[in-house]
């Protein structure tokens, strides 16, 4: 099971989006990585396959793609990355800096803090903190960011 929480803070606003579903998690290429799919609540029909590539202790990369749309998002603390952004009406360039990336992940589970901005043209739109808690059926795990 994954639970991701998704908080983003912009304009003085803060929206808090949750999802909580199955997830696998594996190794490939001595990388660890976990796999969900995300369903539209409005149309049960359209998936969105997640991964989560735990490429190095600072380094985390995020890939969606529903089929349409594909977007990655290289998280990397300290370092300001150019993404693209599927959307709607098509690619969208942003600049995402990581300031802070935690993770402690294994079979049994565990857990990814991530803090990062998102801007437009070096202009900040907003930031954002990722909590991903990862649990394996039956097991409960308890895992603290701890410095």
């Amino acid at each position: 099971m994954i639970s991701v929480i998704g908080t983003q803070y912009y304009d003085g606003e803060e929206e808090t989006i949750e999802l909580n579903t199955e997830a696998f998690y594996g190794l490939k290429d001595n990388l660890k990585f976990i796999k969900y799919n995300e369903i539209d609540p409005d149309d049960s029909k359209r998936v969105t396959v997640n991964v989560i590539k735990l490429e190095s202790e600072n380094k985390i990369v995020l890939v969606k793609n529903d089929g349409v749309r594909f977007s990655q998002l290289v998280l990397e603390q300290g370092v300001r990355h150019q993404s693209l952004y599927s959307t709607p009406v098509g690619m969208l360039s942003i600049g995402v800096y990581t300031e802070s990336i935690w993770h402690e992940v294994d079979e049994t589970g565990g857990r990814i803090e991530i803090d990062y901005t998102i801007d437009f043209n070096s202009d900040v739109q907003s930031e954002n903190h990722l909590d991903i808690i990862l649990r394996k059926k039956g097991v409960v795990r308890d895992v603290e960011n701890s410095d």
